[in-house]
Formats: C-alpha cells, structure tokens, sequence
C-alpha cells in the first residue's frame, strides 16, 4: 500500500503531514477552503517544497465565524481553483507515503466528500494521528489540542489556522512526539497503528 512497511521506524519515516482548513466542523456540510501538506524525509522535516492551495468553495460562501477563526473569507477564494482541479496534485504530493495529521480523520472525511462531490476516487490513506499518539505517549494531560502539545514539546507554533502553518506544526509536534512513543515501546508505523 505504501513505501513503508510496517516495520518501518518512526525515527526514519518518511511521511506526508497534512492540514485543511474549511468552511466548518460538519465533514457532511463543509467545504475545504485550504488544503496543504509538509514531507518528513529519513524522519526529519523537509521546509522545501511544501503544498499549499486556497480552493474555492463551489456553491457555499464562508461563514463570518469561520473567517474569524481561520482568516481565509470568500474574496480570497473567488479566483482560486475548485478542488477537483488540484486533487490530482495534492493525491500525488501525498503519493503512497504514511499520511500524519491532527485529528487526522476529520480531514480524511473532507478529503472523501470533496472526492465523492467531485465525483473522483477516493482511497484511504494509511494514517498516524499525533492527537491519538499524544494520549498513549501521555495520557495524564490536561488537554491534546495542537497548541497544548506544542507548549508541552516545547515546539513553536507559528501561523496557527493555516493550512501550512499547521502541517508544520503538526510535522515538528510528531517528531517531538517519537522519543515519548519509544518510552513507550512504540518504535515502528505498526506499533503506532495499534
């Protein structure tokens, strides 16, 4: 299914870490409004290269709330492309690597309801969750959001309610998270998938 194995440590993973930022909270109603991704090569972040693309919500403008929390509103999505026009970039940006994310499920079920709109393919990634991970490699704390995890590994968050500035986030939040999984006798993608 992907390059790696199942016995592939997460010290060396190569990886894709995706982020979308979207219209709301509702994977049944919502539409993906920013969509972007950030490589781990041999197990460590790759700043070049990374993907980004604003997307255009066919027929849904953005709630003002929305925009408050994300910053995207509809006039910087009038001129972008429809999701359909960049899934084949983006599918093979993530290409069969292990997929990464926060909360990753949530932007799985976007990725699936833009591909079913669209009327494309759709097929699941393999996937780690650093929200998931966080409660085995810690489950006393306090909270999991992404800030929380980041203060708690002493990662920098920067453009937070970005689709990028979040991959990024998310990437060096999971590379911190390693060290704490192996504590836990989680060492490999398989150890981390169960």
């Amino acid at each position: 299914m992907d390059k790696a194995n199942s016995g592939t440590a997460l010290l060396s993973l190569d990886a894709v870490v995706i982020d979308s930022e979207t219209t709301g909270l509702d994977p049944r109603k919502a539409r993906v409004i920013e969509l972007a991704g950030v490589r781990l090569s041999a197990g460590k972040l790759v700043s070049a290269d990374p993907f980004r693309q604003l997307l255009r919500p066919a027929g849904q403008s953005i709630p003002v709330e929305t925009t408050r929390i994300h910053g995207i509103d509809d006039a910087m999505v009038a001129e972008a492309p429809l999701f359909a026009d960049i899934w084949p970039g983006f599918s093979a940006f993530m290409g069969q690597a292990v997929v990464i994310g926060h909360t990753v499920g949530f932007d799985l079920a976007m990725l699936k309801r833009e591909c079913d709109l669209a009327g494309l393919p759709w097929t699941r990634p393999r996937t780690l969750d650093t929200r998931l991970l966080a409660q085995i490699a810690a489950p006393e704390l306090a909270g999991y959001t992404l800030e929380k995890l980041a203060a708690w590994l002493g990662v920098d968050v920067a453009e937070r309610h970005s689709g990028l500035g979040d991959a990024a986030t998310t990437a060096r939040v999971f590379l911190a998270l390693v060290p704490k999984l192996r504590d836990r006798g989680i060492r490999t993608v398989a150890e981390a998938e169960r």
